[in-house]
Protein backbone atom coordinates (compact mmCIF):
# COMPACT_ATOMS: atom_id res chain seq x y z
CA UNK A 1 0.00 0.00 0.00
CA UNK A 2 1.48 3.43 -0.34
CA UNK A 3 1.71 6.26 1.84
CA UNK A 4 -1.08 8.49 0.43
CA UNK A 5 -3.37 4.79 0.47
CA UNK A 6 -2.01 4.41 4.35
CA UNK A 7 -3.24 8.12 4.87
CA UNK A 8 -6.56 7.47 3.28
CA UNK A 9 -7.17 4.05 5.07
CA UNK A 10 -6.02 5.57 8.24
CA UNK A 11 -8.49 8.77 8.03
CA UNK A 12 -11.53 5.99 7.17
CA UNK A 13 -10.77 3.97 10.05
CA UNK A 14 -11.06 7.08 12.33
CA UNK A 15 -13.90 8.13 11.30
CA UNK A 16 -15.68 4.86 11.31
CA UNK A 17 -14.49 4.49 14.78
CA UNK A 18 -15.18 8.03 15.85
CA UNK A 19 -18.44 8.05 14.29
CA UNK A 20 -19.45 5.08 16.00
CA UNK A 21 -18.34 6.34 19.46
CA UNK A 22 -19.97 9.17 19.21
CA UNK A 23 -23.16 7.83 17.67
CA UNK A 24 -24.51 5.05 19.82
CA UNK A 25 -24.25 6.84 22.58
CA UNK A 26 -25.98 9.83 21.18
CA UNK A 27 -28.67 7.08 20.09
CA UNK A 28 -29.10 5.85 23.66
CA UNK A 29 -29.28 9.09 25.22
CA UNK A 30 -31.93 10.38 22.73
CA UNK A 31 -34.40 7.23 22.89
CA UNK A 32 -33.34 7.38 26.46
CA UNK A 33 -31.97 3.72 26.44
CA UNK A 34 -29.52 2.65 28.71
CA UNK A 35 -26.50 0.27 28.47
CA UNK A 36 -25.12 -2.91 29.86
CA UNK A 37 -21.70 -4.12 29.98
CA UNK A 38 -22.02 -5.67 26.24
CA UNK A 39 -22.47 -1.62 25.76
CA UNK A 40 -19.33 -0.51 27.96
CA UNK A 41 -17.36 -2.93 26.08
CA UNK A 42 -18.21 -1.72 23.09
CA UNK A 43 -17.51 1.80 23.96
CA UNK A 44 -14.35 0.92 25.37
CA UNK A 45 -13.15 -0.95 22.27
CA UNK A 46 -14.19 1.80 20.12
CA UNK A 47 -12.36 4.24 22.48
CA UNK A 48 -8.76 2.76 22.67
CA UNK A 49 -9.04 2.01 19.17
CA UNK A 50 -9.38 5.95 18.45
CA UNK A 51 -6.27 6.18 20.23
CA UNK A 52 -4.42 4.17 18.12
CA UNK A 53 -5.45 5.02 15.40
CA UNK A 54 -4.96 8.75 15.90
CA UNK A 55 -1.20 8.34 16.49
CA UNK A 56 -1.55 5.93 13.07
CA UNK A 57 -2.72 9.29 11.00
CA UNK A 58 -0.10 11.11 12.36
CA UNK A 59 2.66 8.91 11.39
CA UNK A 60 1.00 8.47 8.20
CA UNK A 61 0.48 12.04 7.88
CA UNK A 62 4.17 12.87 8.50
CA UNK A 63 5.53 10.22 6.41
CA UNK A 64 2.94 11.27 3.29
CA UNK A 65 4.79 14.34 3.82
CA UNK A 66 8.09 12.96 3.69
CA UNK A 67 8.37 10.34 1.27
CA UNK A 68 9.95 8.55 4.51
CA UNK A 69 8.50 4.68 5.50
CA UNK A 70 5.86 4.58 8.24
CA UNK A 71 8.76 1.78 9.78
CA UNK A 72 11.05 5.32 9.49
CA UNK A 73 9.03 7.63 10.59
CA UNK A 74 11.06 11.44 11.17
CA UNK A 75 10.54 12.72 13.74
CA UNK A 76 11.66 15.90 13.40
CA UNK A 77 8.71 16.38 11.20
CA UNK A 78 6.36 14.55 13.49
CA UNK A 79 7.77 17.36 16.51
CA UNK A 80 7.05 20.32 13.52
CA UNK A 81 3.42 18.42 12.83
CA UNK A 82 2.46 18.70 17.03
CA UNK A 83 4.12 22.54 17.86
CA UNK A 84 3.11 24.45 14.88
CA UNK A 85 0.37 22.74 12.89
CA UNK A 86 -2.83 22.20 14.72
CA UNK A 87 -2.54 19.10 14.53
CA UNK A 88 -1.06 18.97 17.91
CA UNK A 89 -4.05 20.85 19.34
CA UNK A 90 -6.80 18.51 17.79
CA UNK A 91 -5.46 15.43 19.27
CA UNK A 92 -4.60 17.02 22.52
CA UNK A 93 -8.38 18.08 22.48
CA UNK A 94 -9.47 14.23 21.46
CA UNK A 95 -6.10 12.52 24.20
CA UNK A 96 -8.49 14.38 26.69
CA UNK A 97 -12.26 13.74 25.37
CA UNK A 98 -10.96 10.05 24.94
CA UNK A 99 -9.68 9.86 28.39
CA UNK A 100 -12.48 11.28 30.07
CA UNK A 101 -15.15 8.67 27.91
CA UNK A 102 -12.83 5.82 29.32
CA UNK A 103 -13.53 7.04 32.60
CA UNK A 104 -17.09 8.04 32.68
CA UNK A 105 -17.17 4.37 31.64
CA UNK A 106 -15.56 3.04 34.57
CA UNK A 107 -17.29 5.34 37.18
CA UNK A 108 -19.65 3.84 38.96
CA UNK A 109 -22.93 5.04 38.36
CA UNK A 110 -26.27 3.06 37.99
CA UNK A 111 -26.61 0.80 34.72
CA UNK A 112 -29.72 2.32 33.34
CA UNK A 113 -28.35 5.79 33.41
CA UNK A 114 -28.86 7.53 30.04
CA UNK A 115 -25.33 7.80 28.69
CA UNK A 116 -25.52 12.02 28.39
CA UNK A 117 -22.00 12.65 29.39
CA UNK A 118 -20.29 9.83 27.69
CA UNK A 119 -21.94 11.40 24.55
CA UNK A 120 -20.80 14.90 25.11
CA UNK A 121 -17.44 13.73 25.64
CA UNK A 122 -17.37 11.54 22.33
CA UNK A 123 -18.74 14.20 20.24
CA UNK A 124 -16.00 16.54 21.34
CA UNK A 125 -13.48 13.72 19.88
CA UNK A 126 -15.50 13.37 17.11
CA UNK A 127 -15.80 16.82 16.42
CA UNK A 128 -11.53 16.88 16.06
CA UNK A 129 -11.67 15.38 12.97
CA UNK A 130 -12.83 19.04 11.53
CA UNK A 131 -9.38 20.43 12.10
CA UNK A 132 -7.98 17.09 10.23
CA UNK A 133 -9.25 18.44 6.75
CA UNK A 134 -10.31 21.17 4.50
CA UNK A 135 -11.66 23.26 7.18
CA UNK A 136 -9.12 23.15 9.44
CA UNK A 137 -6.51 24.92 6.87
CA UNK A 138 -9.02 27.69 6.16
CA UNK A 139 -8.09 31.24 7.79
CA UNK A 140 -9.94 33.70 9.84
CA UNK A 141 -13.46 34.02 10.19
CA UNK A 142 -14.14 31.66 6.97
CA UNK A 143 -12.40 29.26 8.74
CA UNK A 144 -14.41 29.51 11.44
CA UNK A 145 -17.60 29.34 9.38
CA UNK A 146 -16.34 26.22 7.94
CA UNK A 147 -15.80 24.72 11.09
CA UNK A 148 -18.91 25.48 12.63
CA UNK A 149 -20.51 23.84 9.33
CA UNK A 150 -18.21 21.01 9.78
CA UNK A 151 -18.61 20.42 13.63
CA UNK A 152 -22.62 20.34 13.03
CA UNK A 153 -22.18 17.89 9.94
CA UNK A 154 -19.90 15.28 12.31
CA UNK A 155 -22.19 15.43 15.19
CA UNK A 156 -25.05 15.13 12.79
CA UNK A 157 -23.91 12.11 10.69
CA UNK A 158 -22.54 10.40 13.51
CA UNK A 159 -25.94 10.58 15.05
CA UNK A 160 -27.43 9.03 12.02
CA UNK A 161 -24.26 6.53 12.02
CA UNK A 162 -24.80 5.36 15.06
CA UNK A 163 -28.40 4.85 15.17
CA UNK A 164 -28.00 2.87 12.29
CA UNK A 165 -25.75 0.60 13.59
CA UNK A 166 -27.67 0.31 17.22
CA UNK A 167 -30.78 -0.17 15.14
CA UNK A 168 -29.48 -3.19 13.18
CA UNK A 169 -28.26 -4.62 16.63
CA UNK A 170 -31.72 -4.64 17.57
CA UNK A 171 -32.83 -6.22 14.19
CA UNK A 172 -30.65 -8.91 14.60
CA UNK A 173 -31.03 -9.24 17.85
CA UNK A 174 -32.58 -12.72 19.86
CA UNK A 175 -34.96 -13.06 21.12
CA UNK A 176 -37.31 -11.99 18.27
CA UNK A 177 -40.68 -12.08 19.51
CA UNK A 178 -43.86 -9.56 18.90
CA UNK A 179 -42.43 -7.88 22.14
CA UNK A 180 -39.21 -7.27 20.73
CA UNK A 181 -41.11 -6.44 16.96
CA UNK A 182 -43.29 -3.50 18.70
CA UNK A 183 -40.49 -2.12 20.99
CA UNK A 184 -38.30 -1.85 17.84
CA UNK A 185 -41.06 -0.12 16.09
CA UNK A 186 -41.46 2.68 18.78
CA UNK A 187 -37.82 3.20 19.11
CA UNK A 188 -38.06 3.82 15.07
CA UNK A 189 -41.35 5.93 15.60
CA UNK A 190 -38.75 7.98 18.32
CA UNK A 191 -35.92 7.97 16.30
CA UNK A 192 -37.56 9.49 12.99
CA UNK A 193 -38.09 13.56 14.63
CA UNK A 194 -34.30 13.51 15.46
CA UNK A 195 -33.64 11.51 12.26
CA UNK A 196 -35.39 14.10 10.48
CA UNK A 197 -33.19 17.34 12.62
CA UNK A 198 -30.20 15.12 11.17
CA UNK A 199 -30.86 15.15 7.96
CA UNK A 200 -31.74 18.99 7.67
CA UNK A 201 -28.12 19.61 9.39
CA UNK A 202 -26.31 17.07 7.58
CA UNK A 203 -27.86 18.76 4.23
CA UNK A 204 -27.73 22.54 5.34
CA UNK A 205 -23.90 22.20 6.52
CA UNK A 206 -23.24 20.01 3.57
CA UNK A 207 -23.93 22.63 1.44
CA UNK A 208 -22.23 25.51 3.25
CA UNK A 209 -18.74 23.12 3.58
CA UNK A 210 -19.33 23.10 -0.52
CA UNK A 211 -19.03 26.68 -0.72
CA UNK A 212 -16.52 27.29 1.60
CA UNK A 213 -14.13 24.53 -0.37
CA UNK A 214 -14.27 25.12 -3.68
CA UNK A 215 -16.39 28.80 -3.42
CA UNK A 216 -19.38 29.38 -5.69
CA UNK A 217 -17.63 30.18 -9.22
CA UNK A 218 -15.83 26.66 -8.88
CA UNK A 219 -18.92 24.24 -8.26
CA UNK A 220 -19.82 24.00 -11.86
CA UNK A 221 -16.44 22.98 -12.31
CA UNK A 222 -16.68 19.67 -10.24
CA UNK A 223 -17.68 17.65 -12.53
CA UNK A 224 -13.96 18.01 -14.10
CA UNK A 225 -12.15 17.06 -11.30
CA UNK A 226 -11.46 13.60 -9.08
CA UNK A 227 -12.77 15.71 -6.19
CA UNK A 228 -16.13 16.82 -8.00
CA UNK A 229 -16.80 13.57 -8.93
CA UNK A 230 -15.94 11.81 -5.75
CA UNK A 231 -18.15 14.41 -4.05
CA UNK A 232 -21.02 13.84 -6.34
CA UNK A 233 -20.85 9.95 -5.97
CA UNK A 234 -21.29 11.31 -1.91
CA UNK A 235 -24.39 12.82 -2.85
CA UNK A 236 -25.67 9.68 -4.87
CA UNK A 237 -25.11 8.11 -2.04
CA UNK A 238 -26.61 10.21 0.68
CA UNK A 239 -29.57 10.32 -1.86
CA UNK A 240 -29.50 6.65 -1.59
CA UNK A 241 -29.85 7.39 2.30
CA UNK A 242 -32.69 9.15 2.24
CA UNK A 243 -35.13 7.35 0.31
CA UNK A 244 -34.04 4.24 2.54
CA UNK A 245 -34.67 5.70 5.46
CA UNK A 246 -38.08 7.37 4.01
CA UNK A 247 -38.89 3.90 3.50
CA UNK A 248 -38.26 2.25 6.78
CA UNK A 249 -40.17 5.38 8.41
CA UNK A 250 -42.87 5.31 6.23
CA UNK A 251 -43.70 2.04 4.67
CA UNK A 252 -41.68 -0.81 6.73
CA UNK A 253 -41.72 0.11 10.49
CA UNK A 254 -45.04 0.63 9.99
CA UNK A 255 -45.61 -2.32 8.77
CA UNK A 256 -43.40 -4.27 11.57
CA UNK A 257 -45.69 -2.54 14.03
CA UNK A 258 -49.01 -4.18 13.10
CA UNK A 259 -47.45 -7.03 12.30
CA UNK A 260 -49.01 -9.64 14.50
CA UNK A 261 -48.32 -13.33 13.35
CA UNK A 262 -45.32 -15.13 13.49
CA UNK A 263 -45.07 -15.42 9.84
CA UNK A 264 -45.69 -11.32 9.72
CA UNK A 265 -43.36 -10.43 11.90
CA UNK A 266 -40.59 -11.92 9.92
CA UNK A 267 -41.22 -10.75 6.50
CA UNK A 268 -41.63 -7.21 8.33
CA UNK A 269 -38.12 -7.91 10.07
CA UNK A 270 -36.36 -9.22 7.06
CA UNK A 271 -37.60 -6.32 4.96
CA UNK A 272 -36.19 -3.91 7.45
CA UNK A 273 -32.88 -5.82 8.51
CA UNK A 274 -32.14 -5.70 4.12
CA UNK A 275 -32.87 -1.89 4.29
CA UNK A 276 -31.12 -1.10 7.31
CA UNK A 277 -28.17 -2.95 6.28
CA UNK A 278 -28.22 -1.38 2.79
CA UNK A 279 -28.75 1.81 4.21
CA UNK A 280 -26.00 0.96 6.61
CA UNK A 281 -23.65 0.10 3.69
CA UNK A 282 -24.26 3.77 1.73
CA UNK A 283 -23.07 4.76 5.28
CA UNK A 284 -19.60 3.44 5.10
CA UNK A 285 -19.13 3.59 1.54
CA UNK A 286 -20.04 7.43 2.13
CA UNK A 287 -17.16 7.63 5.20
CA UNK A 288 -14.76 6.29 2.32
CA UNK A 289 -15.03 8.74 0.13
CA UNK A 290 -15.32 11.39 2.81
CA UNK A 291 -11.60 9.89 3.89
CA UNK A 292 -10.51 10.51 0.13
CA UNK A 293 -11.81 13.65 -0.05
CA UNK A 294 -9.80 14.96 2.94
CA UNK A 295 -6.30 14.09 1.01
CA UNK A 296 -7.49 16.07 -2.59
CA UNK A 297 -7.11 19.27 -3.62
CA UNK A 298 -11.00 20.39 -4.75
CA UNK A 299 -9.60 22.44 -7.66
CA UNK A 300 -7.38 20.10 -9.46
Amino acid sequence: MTLDGLLVTTRFGLYVDLATLAGLPLFWWSMRLGFGAGGRLILTLLTLGAACLSALWLLASASAMTGSPLSAPDWRVIGILLRDTPIGSLLAVRATALLLVLLLLFMPRERERPPAAIAVCASIAATTLAWSGHAGATEGMAGTVHRAADIAHIIAASAWFGALLALLAMMFGAPWDLRAAKRTALVLHRFSLFGTLFVGAIIISGLVNAIMITGVANLSALPRSLYGQLLLAKLALFSGMLLLAAANRWRLAPALAAASSGTGLDIARRHLRLSLLTESAAAFAILAVVAALGTLDPLS
